[in-house]
């Protein structure tokens, strides 16, 4: 079964959503399998992500993880900023990463208390690592 649907005209969209559990409780093989196909899904055509794009995000990723305790209040900015940037979009993949992240940062977001938050958002900065990795190994741009 291919991890993308083709819905009348539109470009592709990538359908195997993010598990919670990745989030909640790390990432194992098939979070890493996940990442591969999502990465790879960004990085092809038509109308890839381009590296820029996904390291914009990426950069104020690991700005709140190299400070978590200072920074953590901006974990819950993470959505709006992503969402501003795919309405400005001009028909990259980035409306599709918009759609596919969010809900994990609504997962760390919700953590119900700071520990927690903190470990699910180092499990999401792991996933994201590899999502950005593997864009680049199949030939971001």
């Amino acid at each position: 079964m291919s991890q993308y649907s083709n819905y009348g005209n539109s470009t592709p969209v990538f359908k195997d959503p993010i598990k919670p559990e990745w989030i909640t409780q790390g990432i194992d093989n098939d979070a890493i399998e996940w990442a591969r196909t999502f990465g790879e899904y960004l990085a092809k055509t038509p109308k890839p992500m381009t590296t820029s794009q996904l390291r914009r995000f990426f950069g104020e990723v690991k700005r709140i993880d190299a400070d978590f305790e200072t920074n953590k209040q901006s974990v819950s900015m993470l959505r709006p900023m992503l969402a501003y940037a795919a309405g400005r979009d001009n028909g990259t993949k980035l409306i599709d990463f918009q759609k596919t992240i969010d809900p994990a940062i609504n997962q760390v977001d919700k953590a119900e208390d700071s520990q927690k938050k903190k470990t699910y958002f180092k499990n999401f900065v792991n996933l994201f690592e590899a999502i950005v990795a593997y864009h680049k190994f199949y030939g971001g741009k």
